[in-house]
């Protein structure tokens, strides 16, 4: 929700301040295109590593975890623990996708009702595709959020159970959700923000 937020104050910011996304992906031509994906997405893409310094804002804010403060040296651990699971995350699921032939980045779904549109990204959520087209669920992505949860907890102060395993696993579905919603509303946000921008600033 905190993304959604801060995605529509960009939009009304201005037109230079809210990129569209990259036209939707299709499905991996090769080996090095994957890995080209897996790349960027973990060490280079700006708009993440934004996300992650905003995240990591908001976890201090909220002080967590507790074990944490909220002085500056914490704010550190707390970007780096994050950066280090999404390396772990992002490197092993670009193992299993491989292995599996999956697919997990997300399609725009191309209806037209507000309610088709929200329940696609969130339906996708869950799901990868295949190499011919079709959807199945993300093994790959889901087997990956384990091994960020398990190696992250020999420096993260949070306690290694089976309920952190599943709550980690049900956050993890909620935020794709988001991403995927950010995803399949950021063009209306940006022609939206663009008609607002035009109508302050008074240009036709």
């Amino acid at each position: 929700m905190c993304r959604l937020v801060v995605l529509l104050v960009f939009a009304l910011a201005g037109p230079g301040l809210c990129q569209l996304a990259p036209s939707d992906p299709q499905y991996y031509r090769s080996s090095r295109e994957r890995v080209d994906s897996y790349v960027f997405r973990t060490y280079t893409d700006p708009s993440r590593l934004s996300w992650l310094l905003f995240d990591s804002a908001v976890d201090h804010w909220y002080k967590a975890p507790c074990e944490w403060d909220q002085s500056a040296r914490s704010y550190g651990y707390r970007v780096a623990s994050g950066w280090g699971r999404r390396i772990v995350r992002n490197t092993a699921q670009l193992g299993f996708e491989t292995a599996l032939q999956e697919d997990s980045r997300y399609r725009r779904s191309g209806e037209r009702g507000f309610g088709r549109r929200v329940l696609f990204a969130v339906n996708h959520s869950v799901l990868a595709y295949k190499p011919d087209g079709s959807v199945s669920p993300m093994y790959g992505r889901m087997a990956a959020g384990l091994v960020a949860d398990a190696t992250s907890s020999t420096w993260h102060p949070r306690p290694t159970t089976a309920s952190s395993f599943v709550g980690g696993m049900g956050q993890a579905a909620i935020d794709r959700a988001g991403n995927n919603l950010l995803t399949e509303f950021e063009p209306d946000l940006k022609r939206f923000g663009l008609r607002v921008w035009k109508a302050v600033v008074g240009k036709p």
